[in-house]
């Protein structure tokens, strides 16, 4: 009996240590992609795209990493649903164990600032933001400290007429929105509003840069750091490489998403490698 006692002890150990790793490193796959939770975070898979994030805290420590290969371009469509006005969400890019670039979106009351760090010239690595209106630039500024904030983006003015349908909104529902404010016209309920965030890393004149570009759907006023203010749908977020020669990062194998305010939705995700 003392023997039986040991060995089904011994059993229950052994069954309790792959159940305690796998809910310490919760994955799926998503895009044929492996997405593994983050902190406290756990993942909840829908399809074979969506991936809802859920028991994300107020630090902005939770979040899913993303296995990618070696890639040269990233993109996804992400939503944090979120109604805390500190909520801070960032996308950290991974090549060979080092963290090569990071762009934060932090919610500040009704405005959002976006920010990012590069890490290709060093401490004193500059970048480029330019803001666009449907595929037509609308501003720039150029000499960004990387890590500082380059735009702020501003909520859509009251009574102003969106240009697309919100998140998970169905068209019935904004035609009746879009009723009840009385805009002239309801055929933006016909487009849904785009939510994605890429980062891609490309040459540019033999020189490699690192790049962000992040939606701004619908679209809003974005005050760059020059003061000036534009209305943009589109925000890009490009580094500045000093000098030619060898670029230290040619691709990136992995995405750190990291995010507040409970609930999130991360989707239709592509990668380009090689190029």
């Amino acid at each position: 009996m003392h023997r039986f006692k040991s060995s089904c002890w011994v059993a229950l150990v052994a069954l309790a240590l792959p159940l305690a790793q796998s809910q310490a490193q919760q994955c799926v796959e998503a895009d044929g992609l492996n997405v593994c939770a983050i902190g406290e975070a756990q993942l909840k898979q829908l399809d074979e795209s969506k991936i809802e994030l859920h028991n994300l805290g107020d630090e902005g420590k939770d979040g899913a990493a993303i296995s990618l290969g070696q890639a040269t371009k990233w993109t996804a469509s992400f939503v944090p649903l979120s109604t805390e006005d500190s909520q801070r969400t960032t996308f950290t890019a991974v090549s060979d164990g080092d963290k090569i670039s990071t762009a934060t979106a932090r919610k500040v009351g009704d405005n959002r600032e976006i920010s990012a760090t590069f890490t290709g010239s060093g401490a004193d690595t500059t970048y480029t933001v330019r803001a666009y209106l449907q595929g037509e630039l609308q501003g720039e500024v150029t000499g960004v400290p990387s890590g500082h904030t380059g735009v702020v983006t501003q909520a859509r003015q009251s009574g102003a007429q969106p240009t697309c349908r919100g998140f998970r909104q169905s068209v019935l529902a904004c035609i009746d929105e879009c009723h009840r404010f009385g805009f002239s016209s309801c055929n933006y309920c016909d487009v849904e509003c785009e939510h994605a965030v890429e980062f891609k890393n490309h040459r540019i004149e033999r020189i490699g840069a690192c790049e962000w570009t992040i939606d701004n759907q619908p679209s809003t006023p974005v005050v760059l750091t020059d003061g000036s203010t534009v209305e943009a749908d589109r925000i890009v977020l490009l580094e500045e490489v000093r000098g030619a020669g060898s670029y230290p990062y040619v691709g990136f194998e992995q995405i750190l998403l990291q995010t507040s305010g409970g609930t999130a939705y991360l989707g239709n995700q592509t990668v380009v490698r090689g190029e």
